[in-house]
């Protein structure tokens, strides 16, 4: 039997890769970035390079295949531009369906999505995943699919927004979907439906629910991680949060992009509990509940090292807060105008605190409040240090003006020197903070 693995990079295929080699099965292997398979070697593994937009390469990755595992999810690009991920997933779709039937393939074995609400009040992101299902289904070949519940494992896109929102958010405001209930199933389970089914003839042309032994509501299970990592979260359900919002939200504070956040948070709107158990008598295998599931895949952590951005960016917000403090406990004018200005620099450092503590955690919502607080200080002191080119008597043809007193008067000696200070250190902090913002590898290669 010669096996196929499209999307053998992902969360599932890797899992489903190795264990398949070590039952000795031969393996093909196809992506368009083979570097991303550099880890996987073995002498029963090929590999094959192939886009599977093109036609042509699909079909030349079939050659002499008995069975296809399509596990190719389109998730890449901009936010704005999600929604043509479900174009692009019909065309790969449709391109593997009618390269099957040209090569002969026996079978084709899809994950998909599982939704326990009638068609019609599907996602949009859920209801595209059911139609790749059905698109695959005009291949001559046998086509078995699951369609399986938050799949719990290191690399799987709803587990890993669940662990990071809870490992970095003591205290969360939640949309409601959050109360959506699942039936989670640990990958190890997953992968092992998956290569079962091979032998099980029953299961050829069916299609299939699969989950664990436990349903909870999404909010439940990440109080039992958090509970299991010793993570005390509070919730506060705000249930008129928009989808935009909640997933440019999850992207400041995970390593989930907003594009992946999407239709990741559209799809858990959806109750996601099975409505038939045939799998189960078909391929009675032994199920691990949510807290073994969540303990096995806790014990998966990675060291997290810290970039040379990241941490001057936080050296820079530890020095950037105690010039602060100097300036407020310097500036006689700041003394003059209590409470307003204690208030104010209280939550200026707050901030800045909170920031530090989200650049700790390597989280893009740490960079951006840097960035915030850095410009802050920079408006300030820029203006209330306007005053010291007035010792020019004109630039060029024009009357240089004294600027703008913000605090009623001008600054003395040593309060124009702190700020001049600032200003320097504040430089330095907006040009890191942007790189390290928009640095990629920092925020992506977390998953």
């Amino acid at each position: 039997m010669k096996i196929l693995i499209t999307g053998a990079s992902g969360f599932i295929g890797k899992k489903l890769v190795r264990f398949l080699l070590g039952k000795k099965i031969s393996v093909r292997v196809m992506s368009r970035n083979l570097e991303s398979l550099d880890n996987l070697e073995h002498n029963n593994l090929e590999k094959i390079k192939a886009d599977a937009q093109d036609y042509k390469q699909v079909l030349k990755a079939l050659e002499g295949i008995d069975v296809v595992y399509y596990l190719i999810h389109s998730m890449e690009g901009e936010s704005k531009d999600w929604e043509r991920f479900v174009d692009l997933d019909k065309r790969i779709a449709k391109n593997f369906a009618d390269a099957s039937t040209e090569c002969n393939v026996k079978r084709i074995i899809y994950v998909g999505g599982l939704v326990s609400i009638p068609d019609n009040e599907m996602s949009k992101h859920m209801s595209s995943r059911q139609e790749v299902g059905e698109i695959l289904k005009t291949s001559k070949a046998k086509v078995t699919v699951f369609r399986a519940s938050v799949i719990l494992g290191k690399g799987g896109g709803g587990f890993e927004m669940m662990r990071y929102l809870v490992e970095r958010l003591p205290i969360m405001v939640c949309p409601k979907w959050v109360l959506t209930k699942l039936q989670p199933i640990y990958i190890d389970d997953v992968v092992r439906y998956l290569y079962e089914s091979l032998n099980v003839k029953e299961t050829e042309a069916r299609t299939f629910d699969i989950g664990g032994p436990d349903i909870l509501e999404y909010r439940e299970m990440m109080k039992k991680y958090g509970k299991i990592n010793n993570k005390s979260i509070i919730m506060i359900i705000i249930p008129f949060l928009s989808l935009r919002f909640t997933s440019y939200w999850v992207d400041l504070v995970t390593p989930i992009k907003a594009s992946l956040a999407r239709p990741l948070v559209e799809g858990l709107k959806n109750e996601s509990v099975m409505t038939e158990k045939s799998i189960m008598d078909l391929i009675p295998i032994p199920l691990k509940g949510v807290d073994e599931s969540l303990k096995l895949t806790s014990h998966e952590e990675d060291k997290e090292e810290f970039t040379k951005k990241e941490n001057y960016l936080s050296y820079l917000l530890i020095i950037l807060g105690i010039t602060g403090v100097l300036h407020y406990l310097i500036d006689q004018r700041l003394m003059t105008m209590q409470p307003l200005t204690g208030i104010v620099t209280l939550v200026w450092l707050t901030v800045i605190g909170i920031g530090y503590y989200f650049v700790r955690k390597r989280a893009r919502l740490g960079s951006l409040l840097a960035g915030i607080v850095g410009w802050t200080a920079a408006l300030f002191w820029l203006t209330d240090t306007m005053y010291l080119i007035s010792y020019l008597p004109k630039i060029g043809p024009y009357q240089v003006s004294k600027g703008m007193a913000i605090l009623g008067s001008f600054p003395d000696v040593n309060t124009s020197i702190l700020n001049i200070i600032g200003l320097c250190i504040v430089a330095v902090l907006l040009v890191v903070a942007h790189f390290t913002f928009y640095d990629k590898e920092i925020y992506t290669t977390q998953l």
